[in-house]
């Protein structure tokens, strides 16, 4: 009878147990959607019958890209890349982009609205891939509840350049990338960029797979996961140079470990690798052999977005680093737990990933939070508590609650941000009722043939909008880059001859020229109008000429 009591009792703590976990699993949850929600909302609470939110909380160019993306994808399985005035071949497949283009081509949703679609899906793909992972590596419940929590929630020191730009007065924050950099960020992930939560969600599921893989014995796991780095592949390829390190490396040191070779975590590897190079293969054969694409990623430089240097990386990615750093030991890369091994190889592996040789290195930074988190929850718990609980017991909770206001501080200060810069209602968020306008009047009119030359601002959103190319849209889409956004200010520049703006337009074969009154273009082009521009539409601040080819030179 006792037995059968003593049962019971265990079986009601257990369900308790679960039911706490739950719990906070559900509360983190929704605490994650409501807060990082808020950009969203504000951006189109902030919108007036002038001013159309975009749908966009952070980044514009890049975004407009993806959607231009979506556009061709919703209707044929690759796309050419329509960011740049030069004809090219449709070439380019992304396994996301196709899936949410598709989806919005069967139920009408506009880009903003399949956006915020994306970005709830991506937020609860990160929770749970997170837990998982979580689940299985760390056995404390305590420690795994606070790690959680500062993968979620946890960010750099960045706000500390926000607080020098005041206090000197400068124009700008100094550093902007310590601040604004997504990719070892998971809340600001789960607020701007749904793309790299759907990669960090897959990173984080295909580590949980192997551990589980290797914990049971069982094929079945290396298999999901191998399917599941063929999508990743197929929507963020660069990220499976981090499988491939992190993996690799993990099945190394059980070799040195255990003095053996590994057999069925090699065969694992095999299977993972078999199933998802072919995509990556896929990207490499994109870039090396179309001239277009390869053209295109050699400019990624131009965005100037290289991780920041090592002795950056405390204010990059903040107390959750810096307590890791603590907890951190080289005797682990010994370990007999594969869990902990696999947690310290992941987290060394980035310090080498993140500077690699290649344009898009600052994308290998994706993924370091959870192993930075799972690291800095131990050295709370088996390091700073204890050691502050023996020698200023008065000090404990004062400098825990201090740690995570530090934690949380630039989190706090970039949905803050969001609200004071969407109340300007300026590009790129949002778009003048002439720009809205123009833009429908352009996809009803235009073709895939034709060529659309704006501004920037403008260029970027009609490939997003109508089936043109655009002469300048993208910081690496636009092939040649700078030297278009130079020939737009050419052509808007009245001190420049005619002859060189009829010029750039027969070069490229500009069927349309879009100017708004803040391009102040009036000047430049009063000669031209009614020789070879036409006005075709005027709404607004916003005017579009077509380009009469038979007026231009060998036109």
């Amino acid at each position: 009878m006792a037995v059968t009591t003593s049962a019971a009792a265990t079986d009601v703590a257990t369900s308790a147990t679960r039911l706490h976990e739950r719990s906070f699993i559900a509360l983190v949850g929704a605490l994650a959607l409501i807060l990082s929600s808020l950009p969203i909302l504000a951006g189109h609470l902030f919108a007036t019958p002038e001013r159309q939110f975009a749908g966009i909380v952070y980044n514009m160019p890049d975004h407009a890209q993806y959607f231009a993306w979506m556009r061709d994808l919703a209707r044929a399985p690759l796309a050419p890349n329509r960011l740049t005035p030069e004809p090219n071949a449709p070439a380019f497949f992304n396994l996301l982009w196709w899936t949410v283009g598709r989806i919005g081509a069967l139920t009408g949703l506009e880009y903003a609205a399949l956006w915020s679609g994306l970005r709830i899906v991506a937020v609860m793909a990160v929770l749970a891939s997170g837990y998982a992972f979580l689940n299985l590596a760390v056995a404390d419940v305590r420690q795994r509840r606070l790690a959680y929590l500062l993968f979620v929630f946890g960010g750099g020191l960045g706000f500390i350049w926000v607080i020098v730009k005041y206090i000197y007065r400068l124009p700008e924050a100094p550093f902007p990338f310590n601040i604004y950099t997504a990719e070892a960020n998971t809340f600001w992930i789960l607020t701007a960029f749904p793309h790299f939560g759907m990669a960090l969600a897959l990173i984080v599921a295909m580590m949980a797979l192997l551990l589980q893989a290797v914990r049971t014995g069982q094929y079945r796991y290396a298999v999901v996961c191998g399917v599941l780095g063929a999508i990743l592949g197929l929507q963020h390829a660069y990220d499976l140079i981090t499988i491939y390190a992190v993996m690799g490396s993990f099945g190394v040191l059980v070799w040195a470990r255990d003095r053996r070779f590994p057999a069925f975590l090699f065969r694992c590897g095999i299977i993972i690798f078999a199933l998802s190079a072919p995509a990556a293969a896929y990207l490499s054969a994109l870039v090396l052999l179309d001239p277009t694409w390869g053209k295109k990623l050699s400019q990624f430089d131009n965005a100037g977005a290289w991780t920041p240097p090592p002795w950056e990386l405390p204010i990059l990615l903040g107390v959750p680093f810096l307590l890791a750093l603590i907890s951190v030991r080289l005797r682990a890369l010994q370990s007999r737990n594969d869990a902990e091994l696999l947690v310290v190889v992941w987290f060394l592996s980035h310090f080498v990933l993140a500077y690699l040789p290649v344009k898009f290195q600052i994308h290998l930074l994706l993924g370091w939070q959870m192993p930075i988190a799972i690291l800095a929850a131990a050295a709370v718990f088996t390091r700073v508590a204890p050691w502050l609980q023996r020698r200023r017991p008065a000090l404990l909770r004062p400098t825990l609650a201090l740690l995570a206001v530090l934690a949380v501080a630039t989190n706090v200060y970039l949905v803050a941000w969001r609200f004071v810069d969407f109340r300007r209602l300026e590009a790129p968020y949002y778009l003048t009722h002439g720009e809205v306008e123009s833009l429908a009047w352009l996809e009803a009119h235009v073709t895939a043939d034709d060529v659309v030359l704006a501004d920037l601002e403008y260029g970027q959103h009609v490939p997003v909008r109508t089936d043109a190319r655009a002469f300048l849209a993208h910081w690496a889409g636009t092939l040649d880059f700078h030297g278009k956004r130079a020939m737009v200010r050419d052509v808007f520049d009245p001190a420049v001859s005619d002859a060189r703006r009829q010029e750039i337009l027969t070069a490229y074969r500009v069927t349309y020229l879009v100017v708004r009154e803040r391009d102040n273009a009036d000047e430049a082009l009063s000669a031209a109008v009614g020789r070879y521009l036409t006005l075709a539409f005027s709404s607004g601040d916003t005017t579009v000429y077509r380009v009469t080819a038979t007026h231009l030179p060998n036109g």
